[in-house]
């Protein structure tokens, strides 16, 4: 059972903003179903580690009832304090019906913008893309600086044959192709292992010139939460040819670091790896599966890619300062 948390008598009507224990952090994401990753405790900690900069975590409450989670990643310059909030908060309410979501938008700006001078809140917020949501936050005084972020949710809660059912039919040809092509599909448990993994990912990076978290990141989340790294990998004739991580954080997971060689995309490996790691999700009582976003113009191969699994897409409001 999660704690209450009492409010701060002198906070605004109520609303406080307290430490939170990861415990309490991590049951509260629990109950909250979809969560971004970015919001996850093991993150901010790999945060730390591999970046160097502070995450501040607070659990936004009233009368003792949770509201939101929100973790803040900040930097400490002179006289300038930096904080960045990456799809945040968890809402542990309906942030577009219930009224007290605009109170947890004030108290997020009220945490990392308390002086008028030298605090900067770069703050791209779990709301969706809506003259709402924007209402919201201009009304905290920030204004947008960057454009909305779209991923895709993917629904694990249906049985296996409707999520195949659900999938386009290239897609599903395409997994159809790999399940005949003689793939191995192990899942990595050992260290030793997944660093190869991680080595592979970072080369394919590399070479692709893609935007994403690199090797050392992900190595540093492992070793704060190895349960939450679910890592699958691709042998044809004893040679590895692709694999993928995926990292769970509370009811959600989400799709992080994909890599192939020639042989794994010729042989469609990767539709075959992520199917497996449906299944795993899905075995661990996952429910979603964020797809790590999509982008129709820049990537439009792996935004097919993902598409193919027939989610739903949502685009976020973007990011406000």
């Amino acid at each position: 059972m999660v704690a209450a948390i009492q409010p701060d008598p002198e906070s605004k009507a109520g609303v406080s903003w307290e430490p939170c224990p990861r415990e309490t952090w991590e049951a509260l994401t629990l109950q909250a179903g979809q969560s971004s990753l970015e919001q996850a405790w093991a993150y901010g900690t790999a945060i730390e580690s591999a970046h160097g900069l502070r995450a501040e975590r607070g659990l936004i409450s009233q009368g003792g009832e949770p509201l939101a989670l929100a973790q803040a990643f900040c930097r400490d310059r002179l006289f300038t304090r930096i904080a960045r909030v990456l799809r945040g908060p968890v809402w542990l309410i309906d942030p577009l019906e219930d009224p007290r979501a605009h109170q947890v938008c004030e108290a997020i700006a009220r945490q990392f913008r308390r002086r008028r001078f030298g605090d900067f809140l770069f703050w791209l917020p779990e709301l969706p893309e809506s003259p709402k949501s924007a209402a919201m936050l201009r009304a905290q005084g920030l204004r947008p600086v960057v454009t909305g972020y779209s991923s895709i949710w993917l629904d694990l809660r249906p049985p296996p044959e409707a999520l195949l059912a659900g999938l386009h039919g290239k897609w599903r040809n395409a997994l159809q192709q790999a399940e005949k092509a003689g793939f191995e599909i192990e899942a990595v448990t050992h260290p030793r292992r997944l660093n190869q993994s991680l080595l592979l990912y970072d080369r394919f990076r590399r070479k692709k010139r893609f935007v994403g978290p690199n090797g050392d990141f992900i190595a540093a989340l492992a070793r704060d939460d190895r349960a939450a790294v679910v890592a699958l990998t691709a042998r044809q004739n004893d040679d590895l040819v692709a694999g993928v991580i995926l990292i769970r954080h509370g009811k959600a997971a989400t799709y992080l670091a994909p890599w192939t060689s020639d042989a794994g995309r010729v042989g469609q490996a990767h539709n075959l790896l992520l199917w497996h790691g449906i299944a795993m999700l899905k075995a661990g009582g996952i429910d979603w599966l964020d797809l790590g976003g999509v982008n129709t113009e820049s990537q439009p191969g792996i935004a097919r890619f993902k598409l193919g699994l027939g989610g739903d897409v949502f685009t976020l409001a973007g990011t406000y300062l």
